[in-house]
C-alpha cells in the first residue's frame, strides 16, 4: 500500500499484543488460503454508506420525510455516485437515522449528523460502486477530514450499537490505530472492489501484511469491547 496511508499507519507505535497478533495473523494466513480456517471479523471494520454499525429495526418510515435526504438530496443523487446501493439499504439507513435521532437527543443528534456528513459527502465524491474510499487516491488534505471524522462519530457508533466506547476503553495510540485500521481496511476493499471482508487470498503480497496488521487492530477492538 503506497502512499500517506501506509506511512500514517507505520508511524504509529503498536501495542506489544497488537504486534503478536499481527505475526500471527501472517502465520495464519497460509491456513486461510487453504479454506479451512475461518476468522472472525468486526461486524463494523469499514465505515460504509449504510453506516452497518446501527443495527436497528425497520418501521413505519416511508411515509414521513426522510432523514437521508438532509444528507444526500435524495436516493436518485446516492445511486448516480453509489451503483449497489438499493432503496432497501437506503430506507434502512434513514431508520438508522431515526433510531439516532432517538436515541441522542435533539443537540446530540445535530453533531452527528454534521460529522456523518462528512463522511457521507466523501463517500459521494471518492466512493466506488461498493461505497468504499480508496485513500491512497484521495487528497492528503481530505484523508485527515474524513479521518478526523471517523474518529469523532466512532464513540456515537459504538453507542447507538450497545457497545462501550471503544475511545472510552482503549489508550490514545490504540484508538489511533483503530481509525488508522478503518481506513487501511476499507482501502483494501476499495481496491478489490468488493463489499463484503475480502480472503487473503484476493490481496495483492505487497499489501498482505499491512492488511493482516488492520485486521488484528479491529479483532483486538472487538475484544475488548467484548469483555467490558
Amino acid at each position: 500500500m503506497e502512499n500517506n496511508l501506509k506511512q500514517d499507519l507505520e508511524k504509529i507505535e503498536i501495542p506489544f499484543q497488537l504486534h503478536e497478533r499481527s505475526k500471527k495473523g501472517i502465520q495464519e494466513a497460509k491456513s486461510e488460503m487453504g479454506g479451512n480456517v475461518k476468522r472472525f471479523v468486526k461486524r463494523r471494520i469499514a465505515i460504509t454508506i449504510m453506516a452497518a454499525c446501527l443495527m436497528v429495526p425497520t418501521g413505519a418510515f416511508a411515509y414521513q420525510s426522510l432523514l437521508a435526504d438532509d444528507l444526500y438530496g435524495s436516493f436518485d443523487n446516492v445511486k448516480k455516485h453509489i451503483a449497489n446501493i438499493t432503496m432497501k439499504s437506503y430506507l434502512l439507513f434513514d431508520a438508522k437515522l431515526s433510531q439516532a435521532k432517538g436515541d441522542l437527543g435533539k443537540e446530540q443528534f445535530e453533531q452527528f449528523k454534521e460529522v456523518l456528513y462528512v463522511i457521507t459527502n466523501a463517500k459521494l465524491e471518492f466512493g466506488d460502486k461498493n461505497g468504499n474510499i480508496d485513500y491512497s487516491h484521495v487528497p492528503q488534505d481530505k484523508v485527515e477530514e474524513i479521518k478526523a471524522a471517523i474518529y469523532e462519530i466512532q464513540p456515537y457508533f459504538d453507542r447507538l450499537n450497545d457497545q462501550p466506547s471503544s475511545k472510552e476503553i482503549l489508550t490514545a495510540e490504540e484508538y489511533e490505530q483503530y481509525i488508522q485500521a478503518l481506513l487501511t481496511y476499507e482501502t483494501v476493499m476499495a481496491q478489490l472492489g468488493v463489499s463484503s471482508p475480502p480472503k487473503i487470498e484476493m490481496i495483492p503480497a505487497g499489501s498482505q501484511e499491512e492488511f493482516l496488521k488492520a485486521r488484528a487492530v479491529l479483532d483486538y477492538v472487538n475484544e475488548k469491547q467484548m469483555e467490558n
